[in-house]
């Protein structure tokens, strides 16, 4: 900034919000700022400061103004007024900006429909750093700093009162030693006695001084001398100016010489105390210098002279002409050779006279005569008329009361000629200095002129006050009269001000009237562009998905298959062997009683309800029913399929495998199969398949297609008593559906089902009961397990109950006859609690030893120990060991399967493989490792499969006998309030126990185990909750938007059991911030449309999206596949310290996600070197590598996914080197894939750049899940106490999960983070450090506090910024949300091509 640039008024503190990034709601413009906010925060260290690196922030501006643009402009607002308009300028002056600069911006901004926050970004964009107010920009900030001193530290108002009390003690002393020299001087003029007297005059006295009649004289004479000299300076100016025509050098001199006696003179008098100030302003106007109109031809004679200064000429403006003196006269300059010091002499009087230093009463009007015009009034005033105290009595008590440590005001009369007087009134202000006034207006005695001299002095020590109205009439209209001038004078001063302002905005409102015309005009052209919109989007609802999902491709082909031909294709099925051997089978099941009656029902009923027992063959056979009546009878019923969902995809494809095998084929999918299954990214079906086993997503994904799925005509929910969330959604579908066709057929098919809810829901429909096997199974609780196996529990057992002590002792005092005290000793004990019977347990019929242990077993453990009982005692008691058949164990989850594995592979009877075969069985493990568990184990081999609830229904292991049931299950519950997922360990319903204990007895009678006792089953629920009352909803909400269902509330409330309004509230949120959705209507966004088509959970949906956007694909897929399944860590009891420090070694990035990468690619580069490296690797880094397997598979089925809808481009982003699915051999081993040779060459480097892009996309996705960390550093250095890292979310409080690579981080930032998860505390699973770049560019709406240089997100997460850093982040957020809609809007889009994308990339990579 240049020395003579003007500084700007101090602007007010303003804060402002940016336009919205993602939400895009009609909300009233702004014309003017909101109450100021308060400046000057005190400084937080946890607020982290944001900077541009100087080569981008150029380069970055210049690409947003190129791009602005282009951009089409906002629609003018009709209620833009002047008034609106004036505000809004003035709203931008206040801040700092030059008229200039607001009526560009003004002009650009409000024409294209903006308001205040869009000229402050256009500001801030277009303007210089040095054209910016304080604090826009740091160029500023960097120049001040450098202007300013170096500040004290300490006692800085101190040091500056005492330096102001010296320099005030120094002018003290100046001032006497002046006046003793003046004293002392013998030159004794009238000019100078008069002024010595003056001086001599004792300020100190107490008394009122009256001048001698001699010196009225002498002080008149002045004035009139003054006026005489005067007079003869005119006329040696006109001399002047004729000697300077006649270019007379030797009369300038002359002349100049005169001018210079009489300027001095006149100055000599203007310092006198009784000269008249307005003689001089007269001199001014005189002179020309107060009116332009007069200025010649005076003004042609200064403007030629200047001052003699070392030789040289100064002119008036300061500037020293340094020239030869050869100047032409016509442009005003003086030749050097010409004698001007009479006229330098002239000009310098004319500018160095010196004003009396006293303060001047208000101006009414001025003289337009040249001699003065005295101010004379009477103040006189009667007893009736007032009252009151006197103004002078006034200012002293009010001295006395405001400036008690001050002396009274000190008044000095003067007398003017013909008996008038004036009178100047000094106050001590201690350390606001000296006041001393003294009117204009003459009175005509000296105790008015001293009344009058006070009125001026409370006017100025109480300015804007209504004192006049304690003052007497005359001094009140004085008071008044000065009021209004002073009143008048602001108005024209603001009007003359404020006339560019005002010139400007009417200007401008002629112009929009103008603007606003052409926008009506162009309305229909505008209602056309949104029709064109709608248009698009229906096409991108009905473009063909036949590349996307194979279920489509059926769709297309089913009817190319005739009704002829599909009955031959059964008809020599039925003649087939395998058919026929397998139909003696199928007529011993339950079900085949009812064939007809289930076939009946179907037919003369849209909606039929199935209930039947576990073994009765329900899931197999009534679709094998149905499929054969159709193909068999009608024709054109032939023609359309079946569509038979299951909650599992291992059910759905098992049941596909076995009705094939019934039917005669060699597997699903095989040629003119006509049974087939799909699942996710696993299809396996023809042209010929008219029988479809798939997961309940996969039918809800092609309802989304097509709503009225005209080629199925029945569709059969099985296991509908689970009540998942698809089932709940699919069941409100369905019961639309048939109101719309009248051939839709809907069979509900369960074991356990409500059956009576279920048929009031579908209108009283018809119920088919089924029975089960006639195989009874017994049944054996706790107590009953423990008394058969003589199972003891220990005291020490960790699954038994602490105890508490069982004896005690005290000393007391006793006191005796006379007095006498003794201390006693007191000993006693408890009633053993191993004695005490509180299992409810008859004595006749169990021991104590089961009495005890039921008494004293932990609930919330499930006994290891006793289950390893029970296996000993299926081999040794003898009413089992003869028993062939498998063991089925129902464990709550995985971790349970692995310890229970561990256990028995350790021990000595259960490791032995020609006796026994241990075999897990959950949803995470491959569909080759499940197929084992339903292969019959060979004779003398007992096969043992550990399993969740996943073996409850829809599959059957055949060979199962015994049954050992844990009674416990996991549940996601969702905690709405704190938006936290809870995992919890909870019994099982009555339902659920109903159905393991019918996996027992298929073969020949069973057996089963229930480890909770017969009280404890008598007080289950009877039935599982729903899970739509227990889990968030956007999913469900995203198909119902995407099926163009209405608003989800209202959809939602058609459901067999209702969610609550705020679960549905929360998941519609969530979806508006992460952009799915519309906020004003239920309408989605593409991303929405491309979320939806994903079965996966939204915020992974997004980040794969991200990641496929910015080239980054197979990393992301890797952390989503992490996220969706178990961590591959893995952590012994007994090594515990060591897997840690493992898991510390290997962190990266302050990141679990990207650590969970680093991990994956140490891995895949183990396996290029071979098996024993990968175990090496897995083993030393404490890695599960069946986790890693999984993480394998599913990344390849994400990476499908997004290829499936058009994402996955070459040419943006990297293509899995390892995408085909891992390979098995026969025994079910996975084999090392070949291709794992390439994977370090081309797999994604963790540089600083790319990690700073996988952050932004982790941002990307996660957002708004994200915490600020609470680093508080310990004052003692010698602390080592490391604890978990406290942080802050917008919920509340937590700490990061033990098993965080983060867990002890120690610094100011933020975080991204999975869930949030409620155990003993409230804990943040996976979280990666980000930085401000991605919160920024990535996180939810900006808002900008452009005074306060803050930037925030979403209102609570801030940074430190500079309001023109803070304004280009905004823009880029802009920028990027269009480029981003055109990509999802077209998958095939190259937005790497742009330059904006370009420099983005750049700018997050270049983050620190």
């Amino acid at each position: 900034m240049g020395g003579n640039k003007r500084r700007a008024k101090p602007p007010k503190p303003i804060a402002s919000e940016s336009i919205e990034s993602k939400k895009k709601q009609d909300v009233p413009k702004k014309y003017a700022f909101d109450s100021p906010s308060l400046d000057g925060k005190d400084e937080d260290k946890s607020i982290l400061k944001v900077k541009l690196p100087a080569g981008l922030e150029k380069e970055i501006i210049s690409e947003i103004l190129r791009l602005k643009e282009s951009q089409d402009a906002k629609k003018l607002s009709s209620r833009v007024t002047a008034k609106k308009l004036t505000d809004f300028y003035n709203s931008l002056s206040n801040v700092g900006f030059q008229h200039n600069h607001i009526s560009d911006a003004m002009s650009h901004v409000i024409k294209n429909g903006g308001d205040l926050h869009d000229a402050l970004d256009w500001l801030c964009l277009n303007l210089n750093d040095a054209l910016l107010p304080q604090g826009f920009s740091a160029e500023y900030m960097v120049v001040e700093e450098k202007n300013k001193t170096k500040p004290k530290v300490e006692n800085n108002d101190d040091e500056r009162k005492e330096q102001e009390k010296k320099e005030k003690e120094e002018a003290l002393k100046k001032e006497q030693q002046l006046k003793q020299e003046r004293r002392s001087d013998n030159n004794v003029t009238m000019k100078d006695w008069i002024l010595k007297y003056a001086e001599d005059y004792d300020d100190d006295s107490d008394e009122e001084m009256v001048a001698s009649e001699n010196i009225e004289d002498k002080i008149t004479d002045a004035n009139e001398r003054y006026i005489e000299i005067r007079a003869k300076l005119w006329d040696v100016k006109e001399e002047a100016i004729a000697a300077k025509q006649a270019k007379d050098q030797s009369a300038k001199k002359t002349i100049g010489k005169k001018i210079k006696q009489l300027k001095d003179e006149m100055c000599e008098i203007e310092k006198m105390e009784g000269f008249d100030n307005r003689l001089k302003e007269e001199q001014n106007q005189g002179d020309g210098t107060n009116n332009p109109e007069n200025a010649e031809p005076m003004n042609q004679v200064d403007k030629q002279i200047g001052k003699e200064k070392d030789g040289k000429v100064e002119l008036k403006d300061g500037k020293v002409d340094e020239s030869d003196g050869k100047v032409d006269e016509k442009d005003g300059k003086v030749n050097e050779d010409e004698d001007i010091g009479a006229f330098a002499l002239f000009a310098a009087a004319e500018e160095t006279a010196i004003a009396v230093a006293t303060t001047e009463s208000p101006k009414t009007n001025q003289s337009e005569e040249k001699r003065p015009t005295l101010d004379v009034r009477d103040f006189a005033y009667t007893r009736q008329q007032w009252t009151g105290k006197s103004p002078k009595q006034f200012l002293i008590d009010w001295c006395r009361k405001n400036l008690p440590k001050s002396p009274p005001p000190k008044y000095e009369k003067i007398s003017c000629s013909k008996g008038r007087w004036k009178s100047r009134v000094k106050i001590d202000r201690k350390a606001d200095g000296i006041l001393s006034v003294c009117p204009d207006i003459l009175t005509e005695n000296s105790m008015d002129a001293q009344h009058l001299a006070s009125v001026l002095a409370m006017w100025n020590l109480c300015p804007g006050q209504s004192i006049h109205q304690l003052l007497p009439p005359p001094y009140r209209n004085v008071w008044l009269e000065w009021r209004d001038a002073e009143m008048k004078s602001k108005q024209e001063s603001k009007q003359e001000k404020n006339k560019p302002r005002d010139d400007f905005v009417a200007k401008l409102v002629k112009q929009l009237k103008t603007v606003k015309i052409t926008e009506d005009s162009l309305d229909t052209e505008f209602e056309e562009v949104e029709q064109s919109w709608e248009d698009r989007e229906q096409s991108w609802e009905d473009r063909d998905w036949n590349d996307d999902l194979p279920i489509s491709n059926e769709v297309k082909t089913i009817s190319k298959v005739s009704h002829a031909r599909l009955c031959d294709i059964y008809q020599s099925r039925q003649r087939s062997e395998e058919f026929q051997r397998l139909l003696h089978t199928r007529q011993s099941l339950p079900v085949f009683e009812f064939k007809h009656a289930i076939l009946e029902r179907i037919s003369s009923n849209p909606v039929v309800v199935i209930a039947g027992e576990t073994g009765c063959g329900k899931s197999t056979q009534v679709p094998h029913y149905i499929l054969e009546h159709l193909l068999l009878g009608d024709s054109k019923a032939s023609l359309r399929s079946i569509v038979c969902t299951q909650p599992r995809r291992i059910s759905a494809s098992s049941l596909a495998r076995r009705v094939s095998e019934e039917i005669g084929e060699n597997e699903p999918g095989s040629k003119d199969s006509l049974c087939g299954y799909q699942i996710r990214l696993d299809s396996k079906q023809t042209s010929t398949t008219r029988l479809l086993y798939c997961t309940t997503g996969i039918l809800l994904r092609r309802l989304q297609i097509d709503p009225m799925i005209e080629e199925v005509s029945h569709v059969i929910v099985d296991e509908v008593h689970e009540r998942s969330v698809q089932s709940d959604f699919l069941l409100i579908h369905l019961k639309k559906l048939l109101k719309i066709r009248s051939d839709f057929k809907v069979l509900l098919m369960s074991a356990t089902v409500d059956s009576s809810k279920i048929s009031a829901y579908f209108g009283h429909c018809p119920v088919v009961n089924i029975p089960g096997r006639t195989f009874p199974v017994q049944v054996l609780h706790l107590e009953d397990a423990i008394e058969r196996t003589g199972y003891n529990l220990d005291e020490d057992s960790p699954y038994a109950l602490r105890r508490t002590a069982v004896e005690g002792q005290a000393n007391v005092k006793v006191t005796g006859k006379a007095g006498h005290v003794s201390n006693v000793k007191l000993a006693w004990e408890k009633e053993d609690p191993s004695n005490i019977d509180m299992s409810g347990l008859s004595s006749d019929m169990f021991s104590k030893r089961t009495r005890h242990a039921v008494s004293y077993l932990n609930p919330d453990r499930i006994n290891m120990d006793l289950i390893l009982e029970l296996l000993k005692s299926f081999q040794t008691d003898s009413e089992y060991s003869s028993i062939e058949g498998a063991v089925l164990i129902f464990l709550p989850g995985l971790a349970n399967i692995q310890e229970l594995y561990e256990i028995l592979q350790s021990h000595k009877l259960f490791s032995n493989p020609t006796k026994y075969t241990v075999l897990g069985l959950h949803s995470v493990l491959s569909s080759q490792d499940q197929t084992l568990a339903f292969k019959t184990s060979p004779s003398g081999v007992r096969k043992i499969v550990l399993a969740t609830n996943i073996a409850e229904t829809g599959i059957t292991i055949p060979d199962v006998v015994f049954v050992i049931d844990a009674g416990k299950v996991k549940e996601t519950r969702y905690l709405e309030g704190s938006q936290m997922s809870v995992l919890e360990e909870t019994f099982i319903s009555k339902a659920s126990a109903k159905q393991r204990q019918g996996r027992a007895g298929r073969v020949r009678s069973g057996f089963c185990f229930r480890l909770y006792t017969h009280e404890k089953y008598n007080s289950l629920k009877s039935y599982t909750i729903p899970e739509i009352l227990r889990v968030p909803l956007e999913e469900l909400c995203l198909h119902i938007m995407e099926c163009k269902l209405g608003q989800p509330d209202e959809f939602l409330k058609q459901a067999l059991d209702p969610p609550q309004g705020s679960s549905i509230r929360a998941a519609m949120s969530l979806l508006q911030e992460i952009g799915a959705c519309s906020s004003d209507q239920p309408s989605l966004t593409a991303l929405g449309h491309h979320l939806a088509a994903l079965p996966v959970h939204v915020r992974i949906g997004k980040m794969l999206l991200f990641g496929a956007i910015l080239g980054c694909l197979e990393p992301v897929a890797i952390v989503a596949a992490a996220m969706t399944d178990k961590s591959p860590f893995v952590v012994p009891l007994e090594k515990r310290g060591e897997a840690n420090a493992a898991k510390r070694a290997l962190a990266i990035a302050n990141s679990d996600h990207i650590t969970i990468y680093k991990v994956y690619s140490g891995w895949q580069e183990a396996r290029t070197r071979g098996r024993k490296e990968e175990h090496q690797y897995c083993q030393r880094n404490f890695l599960s590598r069946t986790s890693l397997l999984n993480i394998e598979n599913v990344k390849n089925d994400l990476m499908k996914l997004i290829k499936s809808i058009g994402f996955l481009d070459n040419s943006t982003g990297r293509t899995s080197q390892s995408s085909s699915a891992a390979s098995f051999t026969e025994s079910g081993v996975l084999e090392i894939s070949k291709s794992q040779s390439a994977w370090q060459k081309n797999s994604f480097k963790l540089t600083t750049e790319n990690i700073q892009l996988l952050k932004s996309v982790l941002t990307a996705g996660l957002y708004p899940n994200v915490a600020k960390i609470n680093f508080k550093p310990s004052v003692n250095p010698l602390d080592k106490d490391e604890k978990l890292a406290m942080v802050d979310t917008a919920k509340g409080g937590a700490v990061l999960h033990p098993a965080s690579v983060n867990k002890k981080i120690a610094c100011h930032g933020w975080m991204v983070f999975l869930e949030k998860v409620k155990q003993s505390r409230v804990f943040l699973r996976d979280s990666t450090l980000i930085s401000p770049y991605h919160l920024l560019l990535f996180g939810g709406d900006l808002s900008i506090q452009h005074r306060e240089r803050i930037v925030s997100v979403d209102g609570w997460i801030q940074f430190k910024a500079f309001a023109k850093t803070a304004v280009i982040f905004k823009q880029l957020r802009e920028l990027l949300d269009v480029i981003l809609i055109r990509k999802l809007q077209n998958p095939q889009y190259d937005i790497h091509n742009e330059k904006i994308i370009q420099l983005l990339i750049g700018l997050i990579q270049a983050e620190r």
